[in-house]
């Protein structure tokens, strides 16, 4: 539960401003850069994704702990978009309800 909101942030990140891309090189610093959020926030909301199979890690060729990245170090996310909309809740409410 205390993850929900860091990944929820990185998420829309990920949605809004990018367009739901199947893979993005970049860095926790980045990422924290681009999401208004602390890098040891963002390294939790990654864990949380690749926990979860919706995303994965790779640093060249090889996969990679979210855990163990330095902040400055570049990895590639890779999103598995089908598997995060198929095992997400999404829930709105009318514009009256808001």
């Amino acid at each position: 539960m205390r993850t929900g909101p860091l990944v929820d942030v990185l998420v829309n990140h990920l949605i809004d401003e990018l367009g739901e891309p199947q893979e993005i090189l970049t860095s926790r610093d980045r990422l924290a850069g681009a999401t208004g959020q602390d890098v040891n926030d963002v390294r939790l909301a990654v864990a949380e994704l690749v926990q979860c199979d919706d995303a994965k890690i790779l640093r060249g060729q090889e996969s990679a702990d979210p855990e163990r990245l330095e902040p400055h170090h570049r990895f590639r996310l890779i999103m598995d978009w089908a598997h995060f909309h198929d095992t997400r809740i999404e829930l709105s409410l009318a514009p009256d309800e808001a």
